[in-house]
């Protein structure tokens, strides 16, 4: 049963402050201003939980995923989504609509998250809520920012609340933007209770630990600086890799040493029910199968993109060939990530492809008619289904702790402590050994779903030393997070852009998507190489 479920606040709230400022300076009388609104620790907390309603319909396969080596578009055909093949080209135009739905969403959580930020600071109510609410909005606002930077280069940074006076946000450097995001994430750090100081009802909402780990995303994705010479040359943002993986180490460490998390036992519980905001759970963006009394769903719109298009599903982020071909046979975590062609039963169904119906046009090695692959990770039995394909009960798991001890890892490998490095890999490559088939493995399993045991399971250690243990460091990244959204920044940050799908027209581009071309008019932007 879900604890936590956020409902998204009205809209109205977010623009209160427009009406200050008005041209004849009166007192609006039986007007209610932002400021006076959110003296209430109610209204804060309603409208902070508009913030994380404006992450819910965050499409983060589409980047992670999609414009990595782990995944395909898919849909029905080429022309089926367009937009976001030509993001994985890179052959966007400005008016690109995936690409400028992104940009609006997170700058929406962005002016959300201001209003929280600037009027719950003049608040009057108890101190230490007010504190522990701007420290969420703040960590919500650098979560934003984290996303926007690596995808579109230095961004306007808006800080004050968009007024009738006040409409002007040119673009700010890569440098300021870093650097503003991690201003964020320590004042986050500092304000926010660790998983356990919150009350049930409050599971789901950011922690101290979850601000550490973005800090520690975002620290590992500034050292793309360096280590991706298309960055390197482009953006004139130098960082010091050595100082950004000693921080990475010790965030980590506190993580890891706070107690608050720990592996769960068998890695196939991760994504059913039981899995949602577990013990391994460090952030998750929370979604309920409902629609709240302003009619917007908060059910999740991504998982039916994912499924089976002759079951349920529309058939986008087909995992590639070489995703599948990453994993040994004797991995569990394989047909917990990927089913399909080589294993089709899903929650005891045999899955049907019909080959009359459609096939595949994006550049796949794969016959769709007989080798389709699809993301187990985010699969529904039929009677978790939602009518509305739009309104899925199922949280996107945006930060393990699996990722820690991986992220640990890489930091103990560049200060040179490679037994350190090595140990932390085998903590996550041990559970996958003791991990079982995913839920309902055998067909006509309908009723009574199990996890059966996974036939000759094996998962040694790593013995590896020097570049090899870095090879082997960045496979298990990719193994143990696959379709999570990661895996292209993952490449970005360490220079491996060979491995992109299109790496001539990602470096003509400087690695950057286009600027919504509404937004350069309008605010008098420099649009990024290229659009």
């Amino acid at each position: 049963m879900k604890l936590y479920k956020l409902i998204p606040f009205s809209l109205a709230v977010i623009f209160l402050n427009s009406c200050e400022g008005d041209l004849t300076d009166l007192e609006n009388i039986g007007t209610q201003t932002a400021t006076v609104y959110f003296n209430d620790p109610d209204n804060a907390l309603a409208g902070l939980t508009s913030v994380y309603a404006a992450i819910q319909d965050d499409e983060y396969f589409v980047y992670g995923d999609i414009l990595s080596d782990d995944a395909v578009k898919g849909g029905s055909s080429f022309f089926d989504w367009v937009d976001r093949e030509y993001l994985r080209q890179f052959t966007a135009n400005s008016g690109n609509g995936v690409s400028g739905g992104t940009w609006t969403l997170l700058y929406t959580t962005i002016v959300r998250a201001n209003e929280v930020i600037n009027s719950v600071s003049q608040a009057t109510f108890d101190e230490d809520l007010k504190q522990r609410i701007i420290g969420e909005a703040k960590f919500l606002r650098a979560y934003a920012y984290s996303k926007l930077v690596p995808l579109y280069g230095g961004v306007p940074l808006i800080e004050a609340d968009f007024t009738v006076d006040n409409l002007t946000a040119p673009r700010s450097s890569v440098s300021e933007v870093y650097a503003f995001i991690k201003k964020d994430l320590d004042d986050a750090i500092t304000a926010l209770p660790e998983k356990n100081e919150y009350r049930t009802a409050d599971l789901g909402r950011a922690t101290k630990g979850a601000a550490r780990m973005l800090k520690v995303r975002v620290l590992m994705q500034e050292t793309g600086y360096t280590y991706n010479s298309v960055l390197a040359s482009s953006a004139g943002h130098n960082v010091d890799p050595a100082t950004n993986w000693d921080e990475v180490y010790n965030l980590t460490n506190e993580i890891i040493n706070s107690g608050e998390y720990a592996l769960a036992g068998n890695f196939a519980t991760i994504w059913e029910e039981e899995g949602e905001n577990n013990i391994e759970s460090i952030f998750e963006i929370q979604h309920k199968q409902t629609n709240n009394e302003w009619g917007e769903s908060v059910g999740n719109t991504t998982i039916v993109q994912m499924g089976n298009r002759d079951d349920w599903g529309w058939c986008f982020n087909l995992p590639t060939d070489d995703l599948y071909n990453t994993f040994s046979e004797s991995d569990p975590r394989l047909f917990c990530t990927i089913y399909g062609q080589e294993y089709d039963i899903l929650f005891g169904v045999k899955q049907i492809w019909d080959k009359q119906l459609w096939t595949l046009s994006d550049d796949s090695t794969k016959d769709f008619l007989t080798a389709c692959r699809l993301n187990r990770k985010y699969a529904l039995a039929k009677e978790a289904r939602h009518g509305n394909h739009n309104n899925q009960d199922v949280n996107k798991r945006v930060m393990r702790y699996a990722e820690v001890l991986l992220a640990h890892a890489e930091a103990a490998y560049y200060k040179g402590f490679e037994g350190e490095a090595r140990n932390y890999v085998n903590m996550v490559r041990r559970r996958a050994q003791n991990s079982t088939m995913p839920l309902g493995s055998a067909e006509g399993q309908t009723s009574n779903y199990t996890y059966d045991v996974f036939p000759g399971a094996s998962v040694p250690d790593i013995l590896s030393t020097g570049n090899v243990l870095l090879q082997d460091i960045w496979k298990e990244r990719r193994l143990e997070l696959a379709l999570e959204g990661i895996r292209y920044f993952d490449i970005v940050r360490t220079g491996r852009i060979e491995l992109l799908p299109f790496t001539d027209n990602y470096i003509s581009h400087d690695g950057l998507l286009p600027i919504p071309i509404g937004d350069v008019n309008a605010f008098g932007l420099t649009q990024n190489k290229g659009y």
